[in-house]
Parts: structure tokens; C-alpha cells; sequence
């Protein structure tokens, strides 16, 4: 059966970005890239906290003046399930002396556990949209909010295009890779690592798999933290890939280029 709908699912969070001493971004900026997702012409759900509530409703309204393809869930950061699930473990071993030691990268993923919270969070904003059915749809598509960077946005342009859409397997969870493979020798080591495979800014899940991938992420985070190592989303959706690679559409292409191929 054909994809009919598809709904587009992205979150904003403060996790005080615009105050790090390296890899900073502020939330205007944020904003500022958002609108390009915000514009699009499709079924929208978004999780922010009640600061950004306002702004983002505003832009939105300027292509879905009432709001009928669109959900704005409002609620603290300390609220949504990657906090309650992953934050105390992740903590604990982010400020350990022992992972310390094996840290080759001052990077984010390595040192802010907020920031691995909000990312490891994608596939459960998915879930709760799901679970309570905020929007009626056949495919769920994660996007960061920052995914689309554009100065000039497009208003009402269709992302991801149902014709593209329904050329994939149906049955399959669909991620964006920069090979056409993933190879993991050794997962403490790749975790820790900068090599990549799987992009964590977009991906596409069936209705019928969101309760699957987020067994799957969930396990394999905890596996790796019990390990005594973490590393982004991306990592994850690497180790969580090789385990059953029958189950996902590997789509290559660079950075943000899976845009074009759904447009």
C-alpha cells in the first residue's frame, strides 16, 4: 500500500548552546534556519519549550494561518522522555574520570550531556506523536530543526515528495548514510571517533516500526553507556543499523543532500 501522508516531526530545546565556550550557536540563529521547516507544506509537529512557543507559532501561521497540519507541543526540557531515560546515566559517565581519559575530541557529544539528551531524543518525539496520534500519517520524517539552512526560504514547498516516498521499501525504516555501507570494526572505539556513517538530521519511519527503532536506540544506548563509552546520535544509529541491516533503506549521499533527492 501506498504512502498517502507523510508527517514531518522536529524539536527545539534550550540547552544553553549560546553560552559554550566552543561549538556555540544561538537560538536566534536556530529560529532563523527553522523557518525553512516551518514553511513547508506538509503535516508539522513540533516539541519546544514555552519560550520558543510564540515565535514559532508566528512563523508557521504565515503558510498554516490555523494551524490544521500543524501540533506544537509545549513542555520543559527536563520532561521529554531522552531526559528521564538517558540524562542521569549519561551524566555520570560524561563526568567520570575513566571516560575523561579516553575523550580524543573536544566535542559536544564527548562533553555536554544535555546535548546528547536532545538528539538521542529523536526517535521518541516520533514516538510520542505516535502513541497520541497527533497527527493522523503513514510516515513520520525526523528533521533537525536546523537542517534547512536557508537565508530566503521557500513558502509551501512539499518535502519529502510522496512520488520519491513511495519509491522506497515501504517495510523498511529509511536513513541517509555518506557511504553506501556501514563498517564498524570495534563500537567503543568508533564511538569515540569522528568517523561516521548514518546522518542523525533526517530519517523516515513507517508508523508500524516507531515502536521497534526505539526499542532498538534505547537498548543500544544503554548497551554502549553500560560499556563504559558514548558517542552522538549518529553512532548510535550506526551500532543500531549493523545489527539488523535488513530492516532500513541505506540511502548515500553528503550533507543535507537527501533534500534534493525527496524534493
Amino acid at each position: 500500500m501506498d504512502i498517502k501522508n507523510t508527517t514531518v516531526v522536529t524539536a527545539i530545546f534550550d540547552i544553553g548552546r549560546d553560552k559554550w565556550d566552543n561549538f556555540t550557536m544561538s537560538y536566534h540563529t536556530y529560529l532563523w534556519w527553522m523557518r525553512s521547516l516551518l514553511y513547508l507544506d506538509t503535516n508539522l509537529i513540533v516539541y519546544t519549550e514555552e519560550k520558543f512557543e510564540q515565535e514559532i507559532t508566528n512563523i508557521r501561521k504565515e503558510v498554516d494561518p490555523e494551524l490544521k497540519k500543524t501540533r506544537i507541543v509545549v513542555q520543559p526540557l527536563d520532561s521529554i522522555e531522552g531526559y528521564t531515560l538517558f540524562y542521569d546515566k549519561l551524566n555520570n559517565l560524561m563526568s567520570s574520570d575513566v571516560f575523561k581519559s579516553k575523550i580524543q575530541f573536544d566535542v559536544p557529544e564527548m562533553t555536554k550531556p544535555l546535548y546528547n539528551v536532545v538528539m538521542f531524543s529523536k526517535v521518541f518525539y516520533i514516538l510520542d506523536a505516535y502513541q497520541k496520534n497527533l497527527l493522523d500519517t503513514d510516515l513520520y520524517v525526523w528533521a533537525d530543526a536546523g537542517l534547512l539552512r536557508q537565508d530566503r526560504p521557500e513558502k509551501n514547498v512539499e518535502w519529502p515528495n510522496l512520488e520519491k516516498i513511495n519509491k522506497l521499501d515501504h517495510n523498511k525504516i529509511t536513513l541517509f548514510c555518506h557511504h553506501d555501507y556501514v563498517k564498524i570494526s570495534n563500537p567503543e572505539f568508533h564511538s569515540l571517533s569522528q568517523t561516521r556513517f548514518i546522518q542523525g538530521g533526517a530519517f523516515f519511519i513507517p508508523k508500524d516500526k516507531v515502536n521497534e527503532i526505539c526499542e532498538d536506540f534505547k537498548k543500544t544506548v544503554f548497551e554502549s553507556i553500560e560499556n563504559g563509552y558514548v558517542g552522538s546520535d549518529e553512532k548510535i544509529f550506526d551500532l543500531v543499523y549493523l545489527k539488523n541491516p535488513e530492516n532500513y533503506n541505506l540511502v548515500k549521499c553528503g550533507w543535507r543532500e537527501y533534500i534534493g533527492l525527496f524534493i
